[in-house]
């Protein structure tokens, strides 16, 4: 089950402005420091530190917004994949006798209706209650494919339980890979000192050269990394505040299921 972490209750905005302040101290620490030691004293030695330290963030920085934005791209395909999968168990149900074809398909129709959120702000609050609605209904499913297994051929069946076991992996998948499946901390820890120490190298370098803290630059650059690290926040996270995996293929499902089932085309 989802459970909201800190960063997962903080409006995207808010993450923005915390990092960008941290940032910005980080910064300034740096500035402050060099001003308590002689400027030629590390003035020349700092050069190729700072830049080292920043081609080393550089580097964490692009595998792990290559991992965050691999996992939403998984997330987004899995939707695609599970409107696919329950739209060919839903055509399948036609190899099943009534009463428990009709059944099924009442049952797959309200699977997928419970599983369309259309108002992004609303998932935190559903997420668990979709994962339980969604668990007692592959529950009832099941049931009634093996209830129709003394009218229903074998052949016809195993089509019929493969679509509905399909269906029931890539609901385990979206589980895992929406909920759990998140950078790990360690990555996270990692990150973050490396940002902290290449922007505190950077104001011991600025405050070094004893040239003031030139702002017109120094805020561009709390601001790029401020952003970079937001973003990689954002596609982390399960329930997103600007950037949503689309539900389309469901929604499409949905809509064209009520139709096909309401004139009886399957």
């Amino acid at each position: 089950m989802y459970q909201e972490s800190f960063l997962d209750s903080l409006s995207i905005y808010t993450i923005l402005a915390l990092i960008f302040a941290v940032i910005a101290l980080m910064f300034e620490f740096g500035y402050r420091l060099a001003l308590g030691f002689p400027s030629k004293q590390i003035s020349h030695s700092i050069s190729p530190m700072a830049t080292g330290l920043a081609s080393l963030l550089a580097f964490i920085l692009a595998i792990t917004f290559s991992m965050a934005a691999a996992k939403s791209a998984e997330r987004k395909e899995l939707v695609l994949q599970e409107a696919n999968a329950v739209g060919t168990t839903i055509l399948r149900t036609s190899l099943l006798d009534e009463p428990y074809r009709s059944r099924s398909r009442e049952l797959l129709r309200e699977y997928v209706t419970i599983r369309v959120v259309e108002d992004p702000k609303q998932t935190k609050k559903l997420v668990n209650s979709i994962i339980k609605q969604s668990e007692e209904l592959q529950l009832k499913l099941w049931h009634e494919a093996m209830a129709a297994h003394s009218s229903t051929s074998p052949q016809q069946l195993l089509l019929y339980i493969n679509s509905l076991n399909e269906v029931f992996d890539l609901h385990t998948e979206r589980a895992n890979k929406g909920i759990r499946g998140r950078i790990p901390l360690s990555i996270w820890l990692t990150l973050g000192l490396l940002t902290f120490l290449t922007v505190g190298l950077n104001g011991l370098q600025v405050g070094a050269q004893n040239k003031g803290r030139a702002l017109v630059a120094a805020i561009p650059f709390a601001l790029a990394f401020s952003i970079v690290l937001t973003l990689i926040v954002e596609l982390d996270r399960p329930a997103r505040s600007i950037i949503d995996i689309s539900q389309q293929p469901l929604i499409d499902l949905r809509d064209s299921l009520d139709n096909m089932l309401n004139t009886n085309k399957i």
